[in-house]
C-alpha cells in the first residue's frame, strides 16, 4: 500500500510539475484531463505537495490519515527538547503544504530513545511533541486542530544499542487526520 500510495503521489508531482495537468480550473480547448484542487482527495493533494520536500517522508494510514516523517536528520539532542533547525525547515514545508487544505487535526507524536528512566523518557517525549506543536502554531496551525502525544520510547524505529540508533529514535511524527 505504501509503494501504491508513493507510486501515485510521484506520477500525480511530475504531472503537475511538468505541466501535463493542472490544479487550476482553467480548462483548455483541447479539453485535456485536469486535476482539480478543490476535487482531489484532500490527503492525496497533501502528499503529492510534500512529495518533493527532501527529509519528509509520508504513509497513508488506514483510516486515511497521512503519517509525516522526518528520517535522517537530527531533530533533538541527547536530553533536549529544543528543536533542531533542520527539523524546523521541515516542519514549515509541511504548514505550506497544509495551506488551503481541510483536515481535522494533527497529532504530534514524540519519541525518545531507550537509555535513562522510563518516567524521564516518557516526560521528554511530551515535551518535544509540545515544542513542536507551539512551533506549528506559530508557523500558522490553529491551536484547536492540534494534539501532542509522548510516547517515550515504545515505538522505536531502529536499534537503541547503538549511538546511531538512539539519535534516530530521538524524533517527532506527525498524523494529519483528515
Amino acid at each position: 500500500m505504501l509503494r501504491m500510495l508513493s507510486l501515485s503521489v510521484a506520477v500525480i508531482a511530475a504531472l503537475i510539475s511538468t505541466g501535463c495537468v493542472s490544479t487550476s480550473n482553467n480548462n483548455t480547448a483541447a479539453g485535456s484531463a485536469v486535476v482539480n484542487a478543490e476535487t482531489a482527495k484532500p490527503q492525496t493533494l497533501f502528499a503529492a505537495r510534500l512529495q518533493p520536500v527532501a527529509g519528509v517522508t509520508t504513509a497513508e494510514l488506514a483510516d486515511n490519515a497521512i503519517k509525516v516523517s522526518f528520517p535522517g536528520i537530527t531533530a533533538f539532542s541527547h536530553d533536549g527538547a529544543s528543536i533542531s533547525n533542520e527539523l524546523q525547515r521541515q516542519l514549515s514545508a509541511v504548514v505550506e503544504s497544509l495551506k488551503g487544505i481541510t483536515y481535522q487535526n494533527v497529532t504530534v507524536l514524540g519519541h525518545t530513545d531507550s537509555s535513562g528512566q522510563l518516567a524521564y523518557n516518557n516526560k521528554l517525549s511530551q515535551q518535544r511533541a509540545e515544542q513542536v506543536m507551539a512551533f506549528l502554531q506559530q508557523q500558522g496551525l490553529a491551536a484547536e486542530q492540534l494534539v501532542a502525544e509522548g510516547r517515550g520510547p515504545s515505538e522505536p524505529i531502529a536499534d537503541n544499542k547503538t549511538a546511531q540508533g538512539r539519535v534516530a529514535n530521538r524524533r517527532v511524527e506527525l498524523v494529519v487526520a483528515f
